[in-house]
């Protein structure tokens, strides 16, 4: 497929993530990796995401929360027995809010390769804060935050303070959370949750204007139905690969398990699937897309570079 540059976009100048993340008239569509999975490392760590951006993934989502000292760390559960030793280490007392940031600190994560020998590779082995990301990727490196839990002004304070503002693509269906991350960063660009087409006609009314909403999450059955009202309004659709009829992220998933198996026919039919999904999502109006495998995504939309044909 080709790609192409919106009309706010200088065509001697190359398009840069963070730009076309806050433009609403930017077309590129912005492959998600779901908790920094793009193969093979432990999910949320500073490797993980590390290993995003090397492989030219533009945006990466992943989930804050804060320990019971107020650091902003990233865990997707909330708990910490799923992905790392923290029972073993803190029996009965695994809550992320539980946890001061040295135990939390001290947590190995749950990796073959972390068991013998954690401190030799701490950000593979140990979970990372939210200052310890931003300032281990680079800075055009996004980072969908999905926030779990905490203040959500401190949060904003962190990425303000590291120079990463604008990095940020702030996810919550928490209103006053958003507006909250918005009043520490004025021009943060922000994404509440729509279920349905009324939700999304609730949030582009004149109520929220002060959240200047540049993306809507919303879901597959209904993406189509709202795209033209969502176009007008300035706003853009994100949704998961893997939700809907067709998940991309299905299709994915048997075309690699195909190529383990060796039979590259029957992968290349599979992929095949998959990127029809994907652009039907596309047509459908969706141009955030959440995906495990969001690495190949990027080698589907711009093989290339960034917004590059």
């Amino acid at each position: 497929m080709v790609v192409a540059c919106g009309e706010s976009t200088n065509e001697d100048q190359p398009i840069l993530p963070a730009d076309c993340l806050a433009d609403p008239q930017c077309p590129i569509p912005f492959p998600s990796a779901h908790r920094g999975l793009c193969g093979g490392e432990p999910e949320n760590t500073l490797t993980a995401f590390q290993n995003c951006e090397s492989q030219g993934v533009p945006l990466i989502e992943l989930d804050p929360r804060e320990t019971a000292d107020g650091v902003v760390v990233i865990m997707h559960d909330d708990t910490v027995d799923r992905t790392t030793d923290g029972e073993m280490r803190f029996p009965g007392r695994t809550s992320v809010d539980q946890l001061t940031l040295e135990e939390f600190k001290s947590l190995v994560i749950d990796h073959p390769d972390c068991r013998t020998a954690p401190d030799a590779d701490p950000d593979r082995c140990h979970p990372p804060t939210f200052l310890e990301i931003l300032q281990g990727t680079g800075d055009q490196t996004l980072f969908d935050v999905d926030f779990k839990s905490g203040d959500a002004a401190k949060l904003a304070q962190v990425a303000q303070d590291a120079g990463a503002a604008d990095r940020l693509l702030f996810f919550d269906d928490n209103i006053e959370n958003l507006r909250t991350f918005r009043s520490v960063i004025p021009d943060g660009v922000v994404m509440p949750r729509a279920h349905d087409p009324a939700e999304v006609d609730a949030l582009l009314a004149p109520e929220y204007d002060d959240l200047d909403i540049r993306w809507i999450h919303g879901d597959p059955p209904f993406a189509a139905e709202v795209k033209a009202r969502l176009a007008e309004a300035g706003a853009r659709l994100y949704m998961n690969g893997w939700d809907g009829e067709d998940p991309a992220d299905v299709w994915i998933v048997a075309a690699m398990t195909a190529e383990t198996a060796e039979n590259y026919e029957l992968a290349a039919e599979y992929y095949e699937k998959a990127w029809r999904s994907l652009d039907q999502m596309l047509e459908d109006g969706a141009l955030g897309l959440g995906s495990d495998f969001a690495q190949k995504y990027v080698e589907y939309f711009y093989p290339n570079g960034f917004g590059e044909e």
